[in-house]
């Protein structure tokens, strides 16, 4: 198997499977090439090229190897406890000695990003309650204002028949109305920060063949979902204190104020 910039040194733009490569003097038939991965710098993980292990030692002495790569399943700690353990038992050395043999734990190192992470979620959701609680603060006063406005026209309906859950419902619903608007107008510029955000390279503009890598914004139908809910819920709370206030209102009152 070889890598797709030494498939590309070795044959240009030839076919190069089932053809033969020779290294150190041994002849070795393409069997496949590699889709092109991810490189920085000099990294030369595109060059590589990859042979049985039986046929290595053709090449090189595999007794002492320079590194092994292997997946698992289970507890990432026990996976590389019981790796020393082993190690430490057919070649004698104690599986806590660090300097006998090195293992990269990837997960180790995700665990700090992890809590990055999840730090950065915490100050998130605090911006966005705080945000809440002042735009539920900011729709309580404009309906307030409306109901103080509008007295009038609250004490003309009540002469004309309407009941406090009329009014009550009336109030709601204004105030459903403006937070739907805010919230589609939000929900439509997340949508759209996240599109524009998605059109920037970063990490690829510094390395080949890395779009993967790259920052995509992905908005989900849940995080939309929990949203809506929020989003119900402060204008219910916010609107309701003017509403009740509106539906309480003593026609005589409200039909004599200026």
């Amino acid at each position: 198997m070889i890598g797709s910039e030494a498939k590309t040194k070795l044959f240009s733009g030839g076919w190069a499977l089932g053809e033969t490569v020779r290294l150190n003097g041994v002849l070795f038939t393409v069997v496949g090439v590699l889709s092109p991965k991810m490189q920085e710098g000099d990294s030369d993980r595109n060059r590589m090229i990859y042979v049985p292990f039986n046929t290595m030692s053709d090449l090189k002495d595999t007794k002492y190897l320079d590194g092994i790569w292997f997946n698992y399943r289970g507890d990432n700690e026990l996976v590389e406890k019981s790796l020393r353990e082993s190690m430490g038992a057919a070649h004698h050395f104690r599986p806590s000695d660090h300097n006998a043999i090195y293992v990269a734990n990837i997960l180790t190192q995700l665990k700090q990003f992890r809590m990055l992470s999840i730090a950065l979620q915490v100050l998130l959701s605090m911006v966005g309650a705080l945000t809440l609680g002042i735009a539920g603060i900011g729709l309580m006063n404009i309906m307030l204002v409306a109901v103080q406005q509008r007295t009038r026209e609250i004490g003309i309906e009540k002469a004309l028949g309407a009941r406090r859950h009329h009014i009550l419902i009336q109030f709601l619903a204004e105030a459903m109305a403006i937070t739907a608007v805010g919230g589609g107008a939000g929900i439509a510029l997340a949508y759209l920060v996240s599109m524009m955000v998605g059109r920037i390279t970063f990490y690829s503009a510094l390395a080949s063949h890395a779009e993967d890598a790259d920052i995509r914004l992905i908005i989900s139908p849940t995080s939309v979902l929990v949203a809506t809910v929020i989003l119900i819920v402060t204008g219910l709370v916010s609107g309701m204190i003017p509403a009740i206030r509106a539906a309480n209102l003593d026609p005589i009152e409200a039909l004599r104020y200026e």
